[in-house]
């Protein structure tokens, strides 16, 4: 059985939002949710995990670049790809290097051609996932293993002394 997929939309544009959500539900084990305000968005992400964000650049409370910087704060493994019909190469670059865009689409986007960078984020996040989880666990278990060795060493401690 496959999981379900999260994705999570931001746009000041409520019927971009719509093409965008109408666009996405297709694609199985996907659910869908969608924002257009950007500080709704970050307070979602605290409560729910993605594991895509799709979000404008060009936005009234905040640009794409700073949400997804402060959205990469509690949610640092969601990839993150901004859309816009408007981007210059600076502002790009900013999206690219302090934000860690993996991907740019420019509106308005090719339904067919949407589809497919979700489908390939959501195969890249496949197989580099079990990688990281094991890097985790082994993390996790040396951790513990120098705590069971500084019991040990304790305990023996602990019996010489009352010996």
């Amino acid at each position: 059985m496959s999981r379900t997929h999260r994705i999570l939309l931001v746009d000041d544009d409520r019927t971009c939002l719509r093409m965008l959500n109408k666009i996405l539900t297709p694609i199985p084990n996907c659910e869908i949710d969608a924002f257009t305000s950007a500080h709704v968005a970050l307070e979602k992400a605290i409560q729910a995990d993605y594991d895509i964000v799709i979000s404008d650049y060009m936005m009234p409370e905040m640009d794409g670049i700073t949400f997804l910087k402060q959205y990469m704060r509690s949610q640092p493994r969601t990839s993150r790809i901004i859309l816009s019909s408007y981007c210059t190469k600076e502002s790009l670059y900013g999206a690219v290097n302090e934000a860690q865009v993996m991907r740019y689409i420019e509106k308005p986007c090719d339904e067919h051609a949407l589809r497919a960078i979700i489908g390939q984020v959501l195969n890249e996040r496949r197989e580099t996932q079990p990688a990281s989880r094991s890097s985790e666990m082994l993390g996790v278990i040396q951790s513990q293993a120098q705590m069971i060795e500084h019991q040990a060493k304790e305990i023996e401690r602990l019996k010489r002394s009352v010996a």
